[in-house]
């Protein structure tokens, strides 16, 4: 099934293994905090048994010191009422009534209700992030799909405009260079602190961006956590399938230059045509069951593998020079946005460069030949914002930001090998047999049955954007989310169960909260306006269901969400042995949390934007920059099902936005 936002309706009802991924947050805009000079909150945790517990945490010392408050449980009956009415747009009034009868019974004083609220507010007390361990643990490491597609979003750059390889090389470089400026800012507490509406928010994802690594396990994975000691730190470059380790700094502790690290990649590439090799990196994108026994297979074959496995483990990141695809040359009649947007995602196909990756690594680097670029990255650590926000600085600093023309033209590939005298990265081979081969195979073709079921599009609407949107006095994103209700009820004559995430970072190590974007307000603009109801009455629907939204995603973001409260209560039970509340077990909960649209923003000011798989398999995944003067959406679906297509549904979002602006002007 694809995803990158799996319906947590199954973590609640089944499996303990899956719950919503995508969770990229709000705006990456706002940044200024004027004093840090605070210190962090403590609680009464011996420090042995706290690093015990949360292993995950960074060992890189935390230069961001100021205080944030702990993630709140939210008042029980608070909880109950919003998410009640946030059903009325899918439920029958039996429906309803049934439901609202369970809920009532839950909320009885002194009953089942009660019982849990108090337990999780004790774990509350205990821990400074009650749901964090939870969250990973049953959220992703538990997880056993793999992770393209249904995980790892990818994030597309602004297209670059290189004519050769060496182009190609000279942009890698300079985005390393920019890269590894951008860690020593985050290393030394220089990086301006990210902020929303003027509170600061928590910064402990960026120091997990570089050295982390998802490591596969038989019933759950392992998650690595990059620590300071990188002595020396380095890089793992990829091209053509063939793997490499790259030094970015010097013994001395001097970091390489742009022009030494461009010589380093021209050794790849030398090296690389002289070791042609198998794909061994598309075995990560096998479920994680499957590769976690190849992986055992793989590292016992030989001590040079368990070592090499071991380097890319510990390296920075990994950089995927891409090879020319030849299928997105070949007159397929897709736009260069999309195009580009399945490179980054998934390579394409065993046949273009989805054997150009290795999934496991929380952040790859992609630099293609036909001037895609993007990260690629594993979702268990982090969230969107802290990538866009790196994306930016490197393209900025690259000077490419607008995706002009750049200047990387000066020679020709043939005379590539001559350059490459300098250094030499290290050849990082892996020594295979012939079971361990046709593992291989049979992970290229099951990446390619992944490939060929993801329909992507990338809608680029340029009539407006937030501006015009802003001029009205409406939110951009809550605008936004009535355009996709509406594009989804114009199409399948139905309101769609909708998953929009909301940061949580303003809490100590936050995530995310869901916004349950659909509500009767929603609802109610949707249906007067494809019923053709009078225009003073459908803009003050529309206007009415901007302000909930809004008002909904406020509240998530302040921590009086629903879906996350309603994932604490159902864990807390499992671990004491108490009964699954009966609530969550209803046709209000499954048909609720089926999240037909799977969304969230994606803020930039550069041609920039995001992409992942639908949450199911009946629905669709969405996320979009809304720009000053335009909005760009990725959006996918999946082949298998006759009924969802992404071009159809960009293009009656497109057409909603038009009519949205004739309602408002």
């Amino acid at each position: 099934m694809m995803r990158s936002c799996q319906k947590l309706s199954e973590l609640l009802i089944g499996s303990l293994s899956t719950l919503p991924r995508h969770t990229l947050g709000f705006s990456v805009g706002q940044r200024c905090l004027q004093n840090r000079a605070f210190t962090e909150p403590k609680k009464n945790v011996d420090p042995k048994q706290q690093q015990q517990r949360e292993p995950h945490q960074s060992l890189r010392p935390n230069p961001y010191h100021y205080p944030l408050p702990s993630l709140p449980v939210p008042p029980l009956g608070q909880t109950l009422a919003k998410y009640f009415d946030s059903l009325k747009p899918f439920l029958s009034d039996g429906e309803l009534k049934h439901t609202k009868k369970l809920l009532e019974e839950f909320e009885k004083p002194g009953g089942e209700g009660e019982k849990l609220q108090g337990l999780l507010e004790q774990r509350a007390k205990l821990h400074e992030n009650w749901l964090e361990e939870w969250w990973l643990q049953k959220g992703y490491l538990e997880y056993r799909s793999p992770l393209p597609v249904n995980v790892s979003p990818g994030i597309v750059f602004p297209h670059q405009s290189y004519t050769n390889i060496e182009g190609q090389l000279r942009t890698a470089a300079a985005f390393v260079t920019h890269i590894m400026e951008f860690r020593e800012l985050i290393n030394s507490g220089q990086l301006e602190p990210d902020s929303m509406k003027g509170k600061p928010l928590c910064m402990s994802q960026y120091l997990k961006i570089f050295g982390s690594y998802r490591v596969p396990g038989n019933t759950h994975d392992e998650i690595i956590v990059g620590g300071e000691k990188e002595d020396p730190p380095f890089i793992v470059v990829m091209h053509r399938n063939v793997l490499f380790q790259v030094p970015v700094q010097h013994e001395s502790g001097e970091a390489l230059s742009q022009h030494e690290l461009f010589q380093q990649l021209l050794s790849v590439v030398t090296q690389a045509t002289a070791h042609p090799t198998v794909p061994v990196g598309i075995l990560t994108s096998q479920d994680r069951t499957t590769w976690a026994r190849t992986h055992k297979a793989l590292a016992m074959k030989c001590k040079m593998n368990r070592h090499h496995l071991e380097l890319v483990q510990k390296s920075l990141f990994v950089l995927c020079l891409d090879s020319p695809n030849e299928a997105l040359n070949s007159g397929k009649k897709k736009s260069q946005l999309t195009n580009s947007s399945r490179q980054v995602m998934h390579g394409d196909g065993s046949n273009a460069n989805s054997g150009n990756r290795w999934f496991d690594k929380t952040l790859q680097l992609i630099v293609g030949a036909d001037g895609v670029c993007g990260w690629n990255y594993e979702h268990t650590l982090i969230e969107g914002p802290p990538l866009f926000r790196m994306m930016e600085y490197i393209v900025k600093q690259t000077g490419a930001g607008s995706g002009h023309q750049n200047s990387h033209t000066s020679a020709s590939g043939n005379n590539i090998a001559k350059h490459a005298t300098e250094v030499r990265a290290k050849h990082m081979p892996f020594e295979l047999d012939t079971p361990l081969v046709e593992l291989i195979d049979s992970a290229k073709d099951q990446m390619d049955m992944l490939v060929k079921d993801v329909d992507l599009e990338v809608m680029d609407f340029d009539s407006y954007g937030k501006d015009f949107i802003k001029s009205r006095k409406l939110s951009p994103d809550s605008y936004f989310q009535m355009a996709i209700q509406l594009a989804f009820y114009r199409l399948y004559n139905q309101v769609p169960p909708t998953y929009e995430s909301a940061s949580a970072r303003q809490f100590l190590r936050g995530r995310t909260e869901t916004i349950r974007s659909a509500s009767e307000e929603s609802a109610n603009f949707v249906e007067a306006l494809v019923a053709k109801a009078g225009a003073a009455t459908v803009k003050k629907l529309l206007t009415e269901a901007v302000k909930a939204h809004k008002a909904y995603g406020a509240d998530a973001s302040n921590g009086n969400g629903v879906d996350r409260h309603l994932l604490g209560l159902k864990l807390t039970a499992v671990e004491h042995g108490m009964n699954i509340p009966a609530f969550l077990m209803d046709v209000g909960y499954t048909t609720s949390t089926h999240w037909k649209l799977s969304t969230s923003q994606g803020n930039s000011d550069l041609m920039a934007f995001m992409c992942y798989g639908p949450a199911v398999a009946d629905g669709y995944g969405c996320c979009y920059n809304p720009m000053k003067d335009r909005i760009i959406a990725g959006i996918s679906s999946t082949r298998s099902y006759a009924a969802t297509n992404s071009r159809r549904f960009a293009e009656t979002v497109a057409d909603s936005l038009m009519d949205m602006r004739k309602i408002v002007e």
